[in-house]
């Protein structure tokens, strides 16, 4: 497909979306440099403003990577890429927080079950002192909420599955701004009692244990955002 010069309605919509249409159709493969920002705007007929916010959308989207003072290449994907459109599509869902606490409801059980399979003793150690961080950190609520995300991401990484782990990245960026809201509303000492408890489990290698323990500290946590946000 041919760049087409563009109209002026939505210019920098349309800018984006025929980039995207290039690379989605395979016009512009996996790897390939594609052109530079001045020879853009010149087949688009646009400003090279236009053209850069088109690229960081992309870039966000994780369909291009840009290599300082090399320019901008067409991303190789994984599986775990198809998940970038779940992004905007939670944070325009008015029940977003909620439907990504029932997601993790449903599979954090069963992955820390597989982490506490795989985990190495490094890993083991890891984990402990996450939880000792936590424990100093309990009184500080962003530091605290920030060391809950890397114990839970932790789980995912020692799991091993690449769109696991992208799944938990999404449901991080989606709950970041009303995350420490929930720690403020619950306290801390449910969380810190739940991760005690999973470190425990996979000291003694018990991936029945580890498995309960989440699917319990999951249940805990989406009713107390039921409780507290949904009243």
């Amino acid at each position: 497909m041919a760049i087409q010069k563009i109209s002026r309605d939505s210019i920098s919509d349309q800018v984006f979306a025929q980039m995207k249409e290039q690379i989605l159709r395979g016009e512009w493969p996996p790897g390939e440099k594609i052109p530079s920002e001045n020879e853009l705007a010149r087949q688009f007929g646009v400003s090279r403003i236009t053209v850069r916010n088109a690229l960081q959308k992309l870039c966000a989207l994780e369909l291009l990577e840009t290599h300082f003072g090399e320019g901008s290449f067409v991303r190789c994907q994984d599986a775990s890429s198809v998940m970038s459109p779940l992004i905007p599509a939670a944070f325009l869902n008015d029940n977003g927080m909620e439907e990504i606490l029932q997601l993790r409801r449903m599979i954090e059980g069963p992955v820390c079950r597989e982490a506490c399979r795989k985990a190495s003793a490094e890993n083991i150690s890891d984990l402990k002192t996450l939880f000792q961080q936590m424990e100093k950190a309990k009184d500080y609520l962003p530091e605290f909420a920030r060391l809950d995300y890397q114990f839970h991401i932790t789980i995912a990484r020692i799991a091993g599955n690449s769109i696991i782990i992208r799944i938990y990245d999404i449901m991080n960026e989606v709950m970041q701004s009303s995350f420490e809201k929930v720690v403020q509303a619950r306290g801390n000492q449910a969380g810190l009692y739940f991760h005690g408890r999973i470190v425990e489990a996979f000291e003694k290698k018990d991936e029945e244990a580890a498995e309960k323990i989440m699917e319990e500290h999951m249940k805990d946590l989406y009713e107390s955002f039921l409780n507290n946000f949904k009243a």
